[in-house]
């Protein structure tokens, strides 16, 4: 039973790795960091973004002295990823062992152990990629975003690591996979933003700024995938895990290769498999070297997915000492359950918040700080922690060379970043890293190659 039982498990995981990556990965986002910089300094961006940087941060800052005439970015690619307890490290020191049996039981055991003590094993990917300018006073961006989450009970990571059977071999274990989901999905988002300085540009004087930014939002690809009363006992047991996605060419074909009745890709929103528009302001006031600013993203958005495209797969599983069987086989979303169709619904972008502090000490020393709060739940798309506070600093005094560091309290635990950036003339180049400790550790990274200012 337990070999058997082993086997459906990786057929769930495999499964449900598919519904958190999302059909295809084709990267999407809302408003990805373009900025080295920003990341460099732990995200305490909001008072300091100019150029096409704002228009992630603060469209206000468009309007303010200093802003560049114009400013460039092509395909700055941004990855993040946080998993805990067992953690990528983790991972990827027994990389060599092709399935978790193999692995040594020490091991297994002992990632159980962090597993149980911390109520479960979390993870959190999301990347990106894309273009952004600024002329002046307005600023475009195009950028592609991937998100995700996944959460599994310690009874469904115990299944993974040892089957049904007890980590001692003694007995069968009575398993139960509650709570335990994925959900992961891209965006294609393009946004443009416009900043207004009311100030009178004087010597000494105040600047008050206020900016918008409205977006259009293409959903690219989703995937939700939630427990629904998985057990094993010494008898056997069920899989129950339904999935709703992104219905994928390989959806629309029968067994015979050819396209099903009533079966296509395109969907009501124009090919996408979500759509909508929202709105984020921005007002930054400027005095002299110290700046202070505050953001709504999502003041309003409409963003939803479209049900046309998407499919249903059943995740069911029965398995006994003798066999087992799956049906994961794709059919219509309207025999989806009320809870993944509820779950769909609610997986909306929602407001964030956003105050900021910006401070030049010298002409080579500028410091930061920023708190931020995304108010959506775990139903909704969160990327990036929900609750974020903390301080930036920027050394400029090396020609040609920026050198930065951050430390931020974040949602269960702390992140401390650094980077470091070149400048030729007006093309820069710049990269950063951040590190997650805490309920979610992690890495970020940021790779901007190709940017004028």
């Amino acid at each position: 039973m337990r070999h058997s039982f082993s086997r459906l498990c990786f057929r769930v995981a495999s499964a449900a790795t598919l519904v958190t990556l999302g059909s295809s990965w084709s990267l999407a986002a809302q408003q990805l960091n373009t900025s080295a910089a920003a990341l460099g300094l732990g995200g305490n961006f909001t008072a300091r973004a100019r150029g096409y940087d704002a228009v992630a941060w603060n469209p206000a800052n468009l309007g303010l002295p200093g802003n560049p005439v114009f400013s460039l970015t092509l395909l700055p690619v941004a990855a993040s990823f946080t998993l805990d307890p067992i953690t990528l490290g983790d991972i990827k020191s027994v990389q060599s062992y092709k399935v978790p049996n193999t692995v040594p039981f020490s091991t297994r055991q002992a990632w159980l152990d962090k597993v149980t003590a911390a109520g479960g094993e979390k993870g959190t990917p999301s990347g990106g990629a894309n273009v952004a300018l600024s002329v002046g006073p307005f600023a475009l961006q195009v950028g592609l975003t991937a998100f995700g989450a996944v959460n599994l009970n310690p009874d469904a990571v115990e299944a993974l690591l040892f089957g049904n059977v007890s980590p001692d071999g003694a007995a069968v274990r009575n398993l139960n996979f509650k709570d335990s989901k994925f959900n992961g999905g891209g965006v294609t988002t393009t946004a443009l933003s416009y900043g207004h300085d009311f100030g009178d540009h004087k010597p000494g004087s105040s600047n008050l700024a206020f900016g918008v930014t409205v977006k259009a939002i293409g959903g690219n690809f989703v995937g939700l995938a939630q427990d629904a009363g998985s057990n094993t006992n010494a008898n056997g047991g069920t899989i129950s895990f339904p999935s709703v996605s992104t219905r994928t060419s390989q959806d629309c074909l029968n067994d015979n290769g050819q396209p099903k009745a009533g079966c296509t890709l395109m969907s009501d929103a124009g090919g996408f498999s979500g759509s909508g528009f929202g709105a984020d302001i921005g007002v930054t006031w400027l005095r002299n070297k110290l700046a202070l600013s505050a953001v709504i993203q999502n003041v309003f958005n409409s963003f939803s997915w479209d049900e046309s495209s998407l499919a249903y797969r059943p995740g069911i599983g029965q398995f006994d000492a003798n066999s087992d069987s799956t049906n994961f086989d794709e059919q219509p979303y309207a025999n989806a359950p009320a809870a993944l169709k509820s779950a769909i619904s609610n997986y909306k972008f929602k407001p964030a918040f956003s105050l900021g502090l910006g401070y030049s000490v010298t002409k080579d020393l500028s410091v930061s700080a920023d708190a931020r709060q995304q108010m959506g739940d775990e139903k909704s798309v969160i990327i990036g922690p929900k609750t974020s506070v903390g301080a930036g600093v920027e050394y400029r005094g090396i020609p040609v060379l920026s050198l930065r560091g951050g430390a931020d309290y974040i949602t269960g635990g702390s992140a401390f970043s650094f980077g470091a950036g070149l400048r030729f003339g007006h093309f820069e180049l710049g990269a950063a890293m951040a590190l997650q400790q805490g309920d979610n550790k992690g890495t970020s990274l940021l790779v901007n190659l190709f940017s004028l200012r």
